[in-house]
C-alpha cells in the first residue's frame, strides 16, 4: 500500500463524526434489570504510551512505543507500575511473554524484536535484538520460538519463525528465499490473494502446535508448526469473497482495506480446546477522502474448528462463520471497531477502542450473549485480557491507549450507578494515530 493510499483526511472525518462520548457506561447484558452481570472499576495504573497488554501470573506487560513496561497485579484493586526498559525503535506496538522471556515488536525503522529477561518482572533486562529487516507489527512467543508477522511486501506477507532457545542469540529459521524453511507465505498457496495488495499478515496466535495467522481479507490460515523448520497449512477460513481481486484504484483500496464489518481478519484466538476460533475485524465506517467506506464497525466472527488438527487439509477459505459478536452500538459518534481480545472456555473479553471493554458468554458459540460493558469518556482500549485469580473474583485488564491500564471487576450484582471523573474528550487523531495512518 502506498503512502498516498494510506493518507487519511482527519479533518473530513472529524467534521463528520464529532467523536465525543456522552458519558461512561457500565452496561449489563440483555434487557435492563434482567441481567445480574456488570463491570465495576477496580483499579488503574498510569503507563504512558500503553498499547498492547498481556498477562502472565500476577504481572501485566505492555508495549508503549519506545519501551516495555510491567505492572504488578497481585492486588488488582491497586495495580503498581513495576519497571520499564527501552526497546529498539520508537514504534513498539506489540509485546508477548513466555516464561522468563518477553518480546517487544517494533513496527518502525528499527524493524525487529527486542527480547528481555523478565525472570524478575519488576526489572526487565534486555537480552538481544533480532533485526527483521522489516517492521514487525505483531509477534507471538511460545516455548523456544518467536513467530513474527513480516510484511516487507504485501505480496510476500508471511510468518517467520525465530529460534529463541538462547534468547541472547535469536536465530531465524527462514531459508535463503523469502517464505522458505521456517516460514509460511500466503502466495505459496494463494498467489492471487497475495498479489491483491490488501492482504498483509497482521497477527499470529499459537496453540497446540498450530499457528493461527491473520491475512486480512484473505482470512485466517492455520499452519502445523510441530516442525518449526517446515510449517504446513492445515486450514484456511474467513476469507472475503473478493480477497483474490486487486483493487482498481486507491478509493477501492480504502473501501476494501477498511470497509465491511464481517470481513477482514485483524485478530484471532481459538478457544482453549480449539473447538472454535474467533476472528476480529478492524473496520472504520465513514468518509475517507473521496471514498465512503461501506459497512460498520468491525465485530468478531466465530468459526467451528472442531475438526482441525495437524493432519487436516485446508478447506474452502470462504466458508461461513457459525456465530457473531457485533461491535457495541454506543457511545454514538465514536470509534467502536473490535480490536484485541481474550478467550476462555466460556467467555470472551474484548476491546472496541472508544466502544470500551465488553464481556460475552459463548457457552453457545452460535448465539453469544453480552454480559457487561464499560466505556468512559476519554478512553479508548487497545486490548482486553482476562486476569485469573485464586479466589471467586474475576477481573479484566484493559490497556487505555496512551494512558495506562484499567482493571475491571466482572461480578453478578444488579448494575448500579458508577461515578467516573470525565477525562478530556478524544478526537480521531488521539485514537487512530499509528493505526489509521498505518492500518496494520
Amino acid at each position: 500500500m502506498t503512502e498516498h493510499s494510506r493518507h487519511f483526511d482527519r479533518r473530513t472525518f472529524l467534521k463528520a463524526s464529532g467523536v465525543a462520548l456522552a458519558g461512561a457506561t457500565a452496561a449489563s447484558g440483555s434487557v435492563a434489570g434482567e441481567s445480574t452481570w456488570n463491570y465495576e472499576l477496580a483499579g488503574e495504573a498510569l503507563d504512558a504510551g500503553a498499547q498492547e497488554v498481556v498477562v502472565q501470573d500476577d504481572w501485566a506487560y505492555t508495549a508503549n512505543g519506545a519501551s516495555i513496561a510491567t505492572v504488578d497485579l497481585s492486588d488488582p484493586t491497586a495495580p503498581l507500575l513495576g519497571g520499564t526498559a527501552p526497546g529498539h525503535g520508537d514504534d513498539n506496538k506489540d509485546v508477548k511473554v513466555a516464561g522468563d522471556v518477553a518480546g517487544l515488536a517494533d513496527d518502525g525503522s528499527a524493524g525487529g524484536v527486542t527480547f528481555f529477561d523478565v525472570s524478575d518482572p519488576a526489572v526487565p533486562v534486555e537480552l538481544s535484538f533480532y533485526d527483521a529487516a522489516s517492521g514487525v507489527h505483531n509477534c507471538y512467543l511460545e516455548d523456544d520460538y518467536a513467530y513474527l508477522c513480516i510484511n516487507d511486501s504485501f505480496a510476500y506477507a508471511r510468518m517467520v519463525i525465530v529460534d529463541v532457545s538462547d534468547p541472547e542469540n535469536p536465530v531465524s529459521l527462514e531459508g535463503d528465499e523469502r517464505g522458505s524453511g521456517g516460514a509460511w507465505m500466503l502466495r505459496d498457496r494463494h498467489p492471487d490473494m497475495a498479489d491483491a495488495g490488501v492482504n498483509p499478515i497482521h497477527d499470529i496466535y499459537v496453540q497446540d502446535d498450530l499457528a493461527y495467522m491473520c491475512f486480512w481479507d484473505a482470512g485466517v490460515v492455520v499452519a502445523d508448526v510441530s516442525d518449526p523448520t517446515d510449517p504446513r497449512a492445515v486450514a484456511h477460513f474467513g476469507a472475503a469473497d473478493d480477497a483474490g481481486e486487486r483493487p482498481e484504484d486507491a478509493v477501492e483500496q480504502y473501501e476494501r482495506y477498511l470497509g465491511g464489518h464481517e470481513t477482514n481478519a485483524h485478530y484471532v484466538r481459538p478457544t482453549p480446546d480449539g473447538e472454535y476460533t474467533l476472528v476480529g475485524a478492524e473496520t472504520f465506517p465513514g468518509p475517507y477522502e473521496d471514498a465512503v467506506v461501506p459497512g460498520d464497525h468491525g465485530g468478531i466472527r466465530i468459526f467451528d474448528t472442531g475438526d482441525l488438527s495437524t493432519d487436516s487439509e485446508p478447506g474452502d477459505p470462504h466458508e461461513g462463520h457459525v456465530g457473531y459478536i457485533p461491535a457495541p452500538d454506543r457511545p454514538a459518534d465514536a470509534l467502536r471497531t473490535s480490536h484485541n481480545f481474550d478467550v476462555t472456555d466460556s467467555k470472551v473479553f474484548a476491546s472496541f477502542y472508544q466502544g470500551g471493554i465488553h464481556a460475552y458468554d459463548i457457552e453457545d458459540p452460535g448465539d453469544p450473549r453480552h454480559l457487561a460493558g464499560f466505556a468512559a469518556p476519554g478512553t479508548a482500549y487497545w486490548a482486553a485480557v482476562d486476569l485469573p485469580t485464586a479466589g471467586p473474583r474475576r477481573y479484566t485488564v484493559g490497556s487505555d491507549i496512551g494512558k495506562g491500564l484499567t482493571v475491571l471487576e466482572l461480578n453478578h450484582e444488579t448494575p448500579g450507578e458508577q461515578s467516573w471523573d470525565a477525562d478530556e474528550e478524544l478526537g480521531p487523531d488521539d485514537v487512530l494515530t499509528g493505526t489509521m495512518g498505518k492500518p496494520l
